[in-house]
């Protein structure tokens, strides 16, 4: 579903079978191996969560793509991502300039948060970045007072990392509810963060960056 902010727009959908897609388990299983990985568990917060902890395989997206870790091609969960990533590509334009047909992976990996950590307001490209172009948030688990996912009317793609999201005026911020199942995704220079996590389970979910390359002409 495309959801109209500020000037731009969003899209948003939840996965009807997140709770009982085929290979679940296994998929749950493999996430959670990446979260004990002493690579990932000794390695600091990413500079983008604030806070308390947070654990991020970002830094791994080259030995750990999460398209192959959790088979895409033959995963549920991965085929109705992927099927939303491409939808998601019409519905925001980028067919009119790019081959959205040959989707292109960039960076993928998996985030957990855990209490009184935030996501300071970030982008993922600027107009200058040949890749990506968009950017895909899968939340696998979400428990009650979890971090919200906040987008932030700022115009200015020079600027990388800005603040926590609470500093900014409430007219700038628009709130889309983090939730188990639910797919958000959106154009990689749209600057965005988090609300603060004020669960004592933690909030997982998966970063998925793409890029189509321009139509032949």
């Amino acid at each position: 579903m495309l959801v109209p902010v500020f000037e731009q727009a969003i899209c948003v959908f939840d996965f009807e079978e997140y709770d009982s897609f085929e290979g679940k388990r296994e998929s749950y299983s493999t996430l959670e191996s990446l979260f004990s990985l002493p690579d990932v568990i000794n390695e600091g917060n990413v500079p983008d969560a604030k806070g308390g902890r947070a654990l991020s395989t970002a830094h791994l997206y080259k030995t750990h793509p999460i398209p192959q870790l959790l088979n895409f091609k033959t995963n549920p969960l991965g085929d109705w991502i992927l099927r939303r990533i491409f939808e998601s590509a019409i519905l925001l334009g980028f067919h009119n300039t790019r081959d959205v047909k040959k989707l292109k992976y960039h960076r993928t990996w998996a985030n957990r948060m855990a209490y009184n950590c935030d996501a300071i307001a970030h982008r993922h490209a600027n107009n200058d970045w040949t890749i990506p172009h968009l950017v895909a948030i899968y939340y696998t688990d979400v428990p009650d007072e979890s971090a919200d996912l906040v987008f932030i009317n700022d115009k200015d793609n020079s600027i990388m990392r800005g603040s926590h999201c609470h500093e900014y005026p409430a007219e700038k911020q628009y709130l889309v509810k983090s939730k188990t199942g639910r797919l958000v995704c959106h154009d990689a220079r749209f600057l965005h963060g988090t609300t603060i996590h004020k669960s004592h389970l933690p909030r997982t979910c998966l970063v998925i960056e793409v890029g189509f390359p321009p139509l032949n002409k």
